[in-house]
């Protein structure tokens, strides 16, 4: 982000730059000086005339928004460019990871990574979880489909082999990735169904590991986040 608002203000100081002026004012090699003017001018914040690059008012806008931190604005002036609504629409309804949003938006991984990170820049509900990315969805969902991805996570890690832990005891932070990621929650938000669900829901527990993988049950139906790789689920329920 820092790099492309470089290339704008060059722009301004020299009234337009080649890659020798990006080269030298920002100490990178010649490669990587026509890898961020290609970028800029992908982004329509720069445009060549002749042998210079001149910033366009997209540009100006840009480096406005950055210099005044307004993530509002930067969000709308990024959405002109289309790679980025392509991955934050697709990440505005299903997680996803880096391979699979390259074959949705026929991406190069680096433009992805690069789309990610603008994301990231101008957004605070952008998450990763078990290596899908995802932007956290609006409303919480309903307790009947909590609990359903719950239950088909549940049944679906007790499947496999955990290295001498009982089937029907699952670690939390486990199932708390894969819910995260597949209804587009954030932990605090998984945490906060998850205290709701075991208040009203008989069949849900949560065991401590005491040692050597036994476990007792909470006596408080409420769990902190932090203690989530030591805390084991278990649902009172077949398949």
């Amino acid at each position: 982000m820092s790099r492309l608002g470089d290339i704008i203000r060059l722009t301004r100081t020299f009234r337009g730059i080649t890659s020798d002026h990006v080269e030298e004012a920002m100490m990178v090699t010649h490669d990587r000086a026509v890898e961020l003017l290609k970028q800029a001018e992908e982004m329509k914040l720069i445009k060549p005339d002749g042998s210079l690059y001149h910033s366009t008012s997209l540009g100006n806008a840009f480096f406005e928004a950055l210099k005044n931190d307004d993530r509002a604005k930067l969000d709308n002036i990024f959405s002109e460019y289309r790679p980025y609504i392509s991955v934050k629409n697709i990440l505005n309804t299903r997680s996803a990871d880096t391979s699979e949003l390259k074959k949705m938006t026929g991406l190069t991984e680096v433009a992805v990574e690069i789309v990610l990170r603008l994301i990231q820049y101008v957004r605070d509900d952008l998450c990763l979880m078990n290596e899908k990315y995802f932007i956290r969805a609006k409303e919480l969902p309903k307790s009947y489909n909590f609990f359903s991805s719950i239950k088909k996570m549940y049944f679906e890690l007790n499947k496999r082999t955990q290295w001498g832990c009982p089937k029907d005891f699952i670690r939390v932070d486990k199932i708390a990735g894969y819910v995260c990621s597949e209804l587009r929650l954030s932990l605090d938000d998984f945490s906060k169904l998850l205290d709701a669900e075991l208040e009203s829901n008989a069949i849900l527990e949560v065991h401590s590991e005491v040692a050597s993988y036994q476990f007792i049950p909470f006596v408080r139906r409420k769990v902190n986040p932090a203690t989530y790789r030591k805390c084991y689920l278990r649902l009172r329920v077949r398949a």
